[in-house]
């Protein structure tokens, strides 16, 4: 796994910023991509028609400015890896995999850990504003998968330097490609101008002390348990 970096100088005073932040990026090989673009297409129309939108009146989006009838704007009412397909079954396991390595890796400690796993399709002139997944204080990590892409990158920004001159990392946008980051860490994508969708999945990875601030409605469907270090 390739690791890139927001680190701050070691501060000078007391009132100085320091600021640290990790993402990792690798790839996933011997997966069907094509297969998972066209299952998510395949159920775009019906989770669209028959899942309502987030109850944020604010931002539904989960303020991509997709909109409230994108896929986007469902990104918690329905879950990728939940759906009976084999590929699917490999990529939940491949996440597992990469969200264990990133974590030896950065030397974190394992924890019991959910994921809620989520597709976004984006079409011809259309583009995901920056946005941060979480800031509360459970915060922990997300990720994103390219399913399908032409042309697009994401751009990751220093959450500390977001204004003047701002600190930024750009991530082409290749089939396969996994990137976990930390959930404060603000992102957008660049406008897609391709003649395909350019079709990716996203996942936040939820601590387990933060399970019970979701939707009581909600099921494992949902919040699917991805790592139990007591098991």
């Amino acid at each position: 796994m390739n690791f890139i970096q927001f680190k701050s100088e070691k501060p000078e005073t007391i009132f100085a910023p320091w600021w640290f932040y990790i993402i990792g990026e690798d790839r996933f090989i011997n997966i069907d991509f094509k297969k998972i673009a066209s299952l998510i297409l395949e159920k775009e129309k019906n989770i669209i028609e028959t899942t309502p939108p987030m109850s944020n009146k604010e931002s539904p989006d989960g303020y991509t400015g997709l909109g409230p009838n994108s896929l986007t704007s469902r990104y918690q009412n329905f879950n990728v890896l939940s759906w009976d397909d084999e590929d699917i079954e490999k990529l939940k396991e491949k996440i597992r995999e990469k969200y264990l390595e990133f974590l030896e890796q950065v030397d974190a400690p394992r924890r019991k850990v959910w994921i809620q796993c989520w597709a976004n399709v984006l079409r011809h002139g259309e583009e995901m504003k920056p946005h941060i997944h979480a800031t509360h204080k459970y915060t922990y990590l997300g990720g994103h998968i390219t399913v399908q892409s032409e042309n697009t990158s994401t751009i990751y920004i220093n959450p500390i330097n977001q204004i003047n001159n701002p600190e930024t990392y750009e991530s082409i946008n290749t089939v396969g490609k996994l990137t976990i980051f930390q959930n404060n860490i603000p992102h957008y994508t660049t406008k897609h101008l391709g003649k395909r969708e350019r079709i990716s999945i996203a996942f936040d990875i939820i601590v387990d002390e933060n399970y019970n601030d979701y939707d009581t409605n909600r099921t494992t469907d949902n919040l699917i348990l991805l790592d139990d270090p007591n098991k």
